[in-house]
């Protein structure tokens, strides 16, 4: 196993977490000692195509099967959003979209006010006295682009990650995936997508960033722990690019390639704002260029290589000292589309995309090849592993605890798996039971699949006037309200003063719509920022942005260098400081009403520049301001690798300068 230091563990830490939520968490650490182990594993982008789903004939997974065989596999299990980040996010702190406010890919969750102070499942275990470990992808992160870069977009390989919930972490402390042998972006299947491309790669499993997740989690299990454990494994595959060793594809000859049964009119009953996706005519591209049992079978054979590595844990976990006494969830974060409803990737609310693989085995607990078919959510997780360790359950668990349907197979539930799509006023929700799918849209337009009969989901039903006291009851279990994840508008805005300035204190991710931001107009604003800087993280990140490419302007590093970017009339003008060393600085920026832009680091650089206006910013945004986002004004053409700053900031200030004066003219 490769070493880790403890020491530098915390060291890296601490750039990342306040400190005194490091010290808390260390401080109220108690003993674990005869409670049984956790291992933890979820797969990325994988829908029911293990083999003991049924989700598709050629799918070959005999791990995924003899897991589910060991213990319980639940039949009707379902993610509680279809995109990676809002998912996992909701596994891992318990908390429904709708409780922590967190629904994009590009937001960094941890800087929900909602979830502030609440332990995340890796962290509640630390804390009882477990040794965490993890492995790969858990919280939300990339494969890092054509750079493979350590962050960027979607947080790159470093990603969300939560320093402070681990004891141990590979492929190091703060990074959560290796690097990929094979850069995405090669365009092996000619779609010209850099995220989204396939191929067999000469490369031997051991050497992939799963196979090198893998040697880790083995390694780790074949050790006898002096404290029970709690290890997470994040298995990338099946998410794209989709290459894996060569000899995937050569089991599955293309032409034998079955492709998912669809219906041509398929959509032609369901709602507007169902169909947002056929703008991108992707589909249609795809059918176009004769790839679509090409990329069946690139993801059945990612899915094969899955199991693979998940094969080489469980034969550790067989072989190693921890067989009896170990607990081993198997899961996903969400579906996948692979042409249903024109759909490829993920997204809506439909169950290709919700449905997820789910096993539980728990020695002493689970019966050997159970199954049940109750509706069960990612949400769960949290509360059911609490439950199988003993562990106190925290008051913001949103789910409920799957042990009595462990304990008995013909358990009922009373509730349905709810499913969110999109967020505040435009959240939309399906609750899924044993028998019925309903969808109700942010309009209140509806979808309704009877699974008894219509298990493709190709009639809607919600029309019918029969089953209005179905959608009514199942409705009820719909969150009656979206929390924001951002603090309110009166606690980051200030009253202005005598003169006309306007005063901001801000947090990492404070949000201010354009009815709430201050106005620009004829105004100059100044900013004043204490952090703390590591360069492997932050060199391409984003300090605070507001407005739009017409009138605006963003705080913002590139490669390292403090940058003023200022937007006016359509056009930018940029200044950079010199490259800045890791540690804690201080940035000063000004746009001032008198025609410079100044960006200075006290004591280390300080340039000064010609801003495109003289008075003041010649037009008001129509965008508003954000602190600690990638992207917004800074367009990802230009900034394809900005992403929100990742360290410690312990001063972010803001002045809206006064309104230019013209002097009046004399008589």
């Amino acid at each position: 196993m490769p070493s880790h230091s403890r020491i530098a563990f915390f060291a890296l830490a601490l750039l990342v977490a306040p400190v005194d939520a490091a010290v808390k968490s260390k401080a109220k650490r108690i003993s674990a000692e005869g409670k049984p182990n956790v291992i933890f594993i979820i797969a990325d982008d994988l829908r029911d195509y293990a083999g003991w789903m049924g989700g598709h004939p050629q799918s070959v997974t005999p791990n995924m099967d003899r897991l589910a065989k060991m213990g319980m596999r639940f039949t009707n299990a379902h993610c509680n959003y279809a995109l990676c980040n809002p998912s996992r996010t909701s596994l891992l702190t318990g908390m429904l979209p709708s409780s922590s406010g967190v629904f994009g890919n590009e937001q960094d969750w941890r800087r929900s006010v909602q979830i502030a102070g609440k332990p995340t499942l890796p962290e509640h275990f630390k804390a009882q006295g477990f040794t965490t470990a993890a492995a790969g992808k858990i919280f939300h992160a990339n494969h890092g682009g054509p750079e493979g870069r350590l962050a960027g977009w979607h947080g790159g390989r470093r990603g969300f990650e939560q320093d402070s919930a681990w004891d141990l972490r590979f492929p190091q402390a703060g990074v959560q995936i290796p690097d990929l042998p094979v850069h995405t972006g090669q365009n092996f299947n000619g779609l010209n997508i850099w995220h989204w491309d396939w191929s067999g790669i000469p490369v031997a499993e051991e050497k992939t960033d799963d196979g090198q997740v893998v040697a880790f989690a083995a390694e780790f299990l074949t050790q006898k722990q002096k404290q029970p454990f709690f290890l997470a494994v994040g298995l990338y595959r099946p998410h794209s690019p989709w290459y894996v060793p060569q000899k995937y594809f050569d089991a599955l000859p293309l032409d034998s390639i079955k492709l998912p049964e669809v219906k041509a009119d398929d959509l032609d009953d369901v709602p507007d704002i169902a169909k947002t996706h056929l703008k991108d005519g992707l589909h249609k591209l795809i059918v176009e260029k004769n790839l679509w049992k090409e990329a069946v079978r690139a993801y059945l054979a990612n899915v094969a290589f899955c199991d693979a590595m998940l094969g080489r844990i469980l034969e550790a976990v067989e072989k190693g000292p921890n067989a009896k006494n170990t607990i081993i969830v198997f899961t996903s974060d969400h579906g996948w589309y692979l042409g249903e409803k024109q759909m490829w990737h993920k997204g809506k609310l439909w169950e290709p995309t919700t449905r997820v693989p789910l096993s539980i085995y728990a020695p002493g607990v689970t019966q050997a090849d159970s199954t049940s078919a109750q509706p069960v959510a990612l949400i769960d997780l949290y509360p059911t592993l609490c439950d199988l360790t003993k562990l106190p359950l925290p008051e913001h668990l949103d789910g409920s605890s799957l042990k009595p349907l462990l304990l008995d197979p013909a358990t009922k539930r009373d509730r349905p798996a709810i499913t969110c799509m999109n967020g505040g006023k435009k959240a939309g929700y399906a609750a899924r039971d044993e028998r019925w799918r309903y969808i109700r849209y942010a309009d209140d337009s509806e979808e309704l699949y009877d699974h008894q009969s219509d298990p493709q989901e190709w009639t809607n039903l919600a029309a019918k006037p029969e089953h209005a006291a179905l959608k009514t009851g199942l409705a009820e279990f719909f969150p009656k309200e979206f929390k924001s994840a951002v603090r309110p508008v009166a606690e980051i805005v200030g009253a202005a003063s005598p003169a006309g300035s306007v005063d901001l204190v801000l947090n990492m991710g404070d949000v201010l719509g354009i009815a709430d931001a201050p106005k620009l107009h004829g105004r100059g604003v100044f900013i004043d920022a204490s952090l703390e800087f590591d360069p492997l993280v932050d060199q391409d990140s984003t300090l605070l942005a507001q407005g739009d490419e017409q009138s605006g302007y963003a705080l913002h590093l590139v490669a390292a260098q403090p940058t003023l970017t200022v937007f006016a009339n359509g056009k930018s003008t940029s200044i950079s400081g010199a490259a800045l060393d890791k540690g804690r600085v201080n940035i000063r920026a000004q746009i001032d009403t008198g025609g410079v832009i100044t960006i200075a680091v006290p004591g280390h650089s300080e340039v000064l520049g010609v801003a495109p206006f003289e008075q003041g910013f010649p037009q008001e945004p129509k965008a508003g301001l954000a602190a600690g986002q990638s992207f917004g004004i800074l367009k990802v053409a230009k900034y394809p690798n900005s992403t929100p700053f990742d360290g410690a900031v312990y001063r972010l200030k803001l002045t809206i300068l006064p309104p230019h004066q013209v002097a009046a003219k004399k008589p």
